[in-house]
């Protein structure tokens, strides 16, 4: 059964690729990372890619509801975001750091958008963000919460609560083993030499990949928790910084929720709301 990542652009979507990776590269896995149409475009549909790539996990981002629904039968999970804070987070990082080309995909729009925010102040830049995030925005807001295969999860509680909720994850796509089966310890010892070989340096690792090799048809219940300790907000952003301490030229800003309410002011809040209603409040977010 197809496997599937369904991500939110700002909502740690590369955090959570960089576990999904190391998952996979231990079971052996093929991951697939689609960030835009033009990537299944050459296949004719999402679908086909999948079948002929031999997908066995699919990595999305901002996926419509129609082009999920072409897929194989699947288990998915699909992370959301706080609107307002992808707003935010989205002005700073298409401002100062998100990359244009990626995955053999060149995002046209963000070129002349970076443009524009640069010409613009604070306050003006976050008016034209507004508009521009109803390329994520909207397809939150036309995404079926009450899907049977999906768990649906939020950002927020993803990274307040990461061992608990990646374990879920896992436990969802029963890539875990059964909390009643033995041999937990055999399989983290397994896994820890098998990250050893995927985390080292070039020449460390070929030692490694050199020596036997263990099998695993899945992972340790340990694995989450080896996953957020290695992948933390300190190490991703290649600083000393702990979440909450803020680099603006750094694509990990800041690394905590909540932060529209220190940029929004009135007129925000009234474009938010002309543009996207209530979709903050549907979404189970508080009010403004």
């Amino acid at each position: 059964m197809l496997l599937v990542y369904s991500g939110r652009h700002k909502a740690a979507s590369s955090w959570s690729r960089a576990i999904l990776r190391e998952a996979c590269g231990l079971l052996g896995l093929n991951m697939f990372t689609v960030i835009a149409p033009e990537q299944w475009a050459p296949y004719g549909s999402l679908a086909e890619l999948v079948r002929q790539e031999r997908v066995d996990l699919l990595s999305l981002t901002n996926i419509a509801q129609r082009d999920y629904e072409t897929l194989p039968e699947r288990r998915t999970v699909n992370v959301i975001r706080d609107p307002r804070d992808i707003v935010v987070s989205g002005y700073f990082s298409h401002r100062n750091t998100h990359g244009v080309h990626a995955l053999g995909v060149t995002w046209h729009e963000l070129i002349d958008h970076r443009k524009r925010l640069l010409d613009l102040d604070v306050p003006d830049g976050l008016l034209e963000e507004i508009e521009f995030s109803g390329y994520f925005l909207d397809h939150m807001d036309t995404w079926d919460y009450h899907q049977p295969e999906v768990l649906e999860l939020r950002m927020e509680d993803q990274i307040s609560e990461q061992v608990a909720t990646w374990t879920q994850i896992f436990d969802h796509y029963r890539l875990l083993v059964p909390p009643s089966v033995v041999g937990e310890l055999v399989r983290t010892a397994a896994v820890r030499w098998r990250l050893g070989a995927l985390r080292a340096e070039p020449g460390r690792a070929r030692l490694r990949r050199a020596l036997p090799v263990f099998t695993l048809d899945r992972l340790p219940r340990s694995f989450a928790r080896l996953a957020v300790e290695h992948y933390t907000f300190t190490r991703l952003s290649d600083s000393a910084r702990r979440p909450g301490e803020v680099d603006e030229m750094n694509h990990y800003r800041k690394g905590v929720p909540g932060d529209w309410r220190n940029h929004f002011d009135e007129r925000h809040r009234k474009a938010f709301r002309a543009r996207y209603g209530d979709l903050a409040e549907r979404l189970g977010y508080p009010a403004a």
